[in-house]
């Protein structure tokens, strides 16, 4: 056998030492993957839940303001309509309420109908033409704007001075938290009710002679904010009245599994 085979059979023999050792590297990890995975399978674990509540002011409040107005045709009452909400709008501005602070929450022109019988003899039974119809006997127009602003705002002044600008469709005041105000809310929440469960999960392990070692998985429960409804009076004048919610109660849940050792 000459030198050039010999070369080309070391070359082969060392290509096939380096792709075992490859392969028996693969196989050493994979089974210390699953010798790892079957520890973990087998260590005892606790499920608890958690909580944290905390009280809190809203921070916002919104009045819906409507004017409604009647008229002969469709274009009459939406003119006529127009110019009261125009009055109604530079009242709130006048106030200082910013026009991002305002927002039309419904508008809407519409027939008004009554029932009419025609002129017919009493006579019995009536004749299919005297039968009570309805007819349109004019147009309503409605326009609805949701003005939001601070919680501690004079929400009283605010209806006051829309109803003498025209306003003559107003309901209750709305208190509620922010979508920024939520955020943090949450996050100042999350930690002390995982703490919570934390406190909760050690006692159990302590009755048992172990200690928390880990966390296996956390499920994070959604946190609900009350929306506070003010009623208002019939007329929707306050006199100025400062209309306030109080405080409110939010609570966050959590679930966790931890693992004992």
């Amino acid at each position: 056998m000459n030198k050039r085979n010999l070369a080309l059979i070391a070359g082969i023999l060392a290509i096939g030492l380096v792709a075992a050792s490859i392969a028996g590297g693969q196989l050493m990890t994979v089974a210390a993957q699953s010798q790892q995975e079957t520890d973990q399978s087998e260590q005892p674990t606790v499920s608890t839940s958690g909580s944290s509540t905390v009280n809190i002011d809203p921070d916002k409040v919104t009045v819906n303001i409507g004017v409604e107005t009647n008229g002969k045709t469709a274009a009459e009452a939406a003119s006529e309509n127009a110019k009261i909400v125009n009055k109604v709008l530079e009242a709130l501005k006048t106030m200082g309420i910013s026009t991002d602070q305002i927002a039309t929450s419904n508008y809407s022109v519409f027939p008004v109908y009554e029932m009419r019988a025609p002129p017919c003899i009493e006579i019995f039974p009536q004749p299919p033409e005297c039968a009570p119809k309805s007819e349109i006997v004019g147009y309503r127009a409605v326009n609805a704007v949701t003005v939001t602003v601070e919680a501690n705002a004079d929400v009283g002044k605010i209806i006051d001075s829309a109803v003498e600008a025209g306003a003559n469709n107003v309901s209750g005041a709305y208190f509620f938290v922010s979508e920024e105000r939520q955020q943090e809310i949450r996050d100042s929440l999350i930690e002390g009710a995982i703490l919570n469960a934390k406190n909760r999960a050690e006692k159990a392990a302590n009755a048992v002679d172990l200690e928390i070692v880990g966390v296996k998985s956390i499920n994070l429960n959604d946190v609900y904010f009350p929306v506070f409804y003010k009623e208002l009076a019939a007329d929707g004048a306050q006199s100025g009245t400062p209309i306030l919610p109080g405080e409110q109660q939010v609570t966050m849940t959590v679930q966790v599994v931890f693992t004992m050792g």
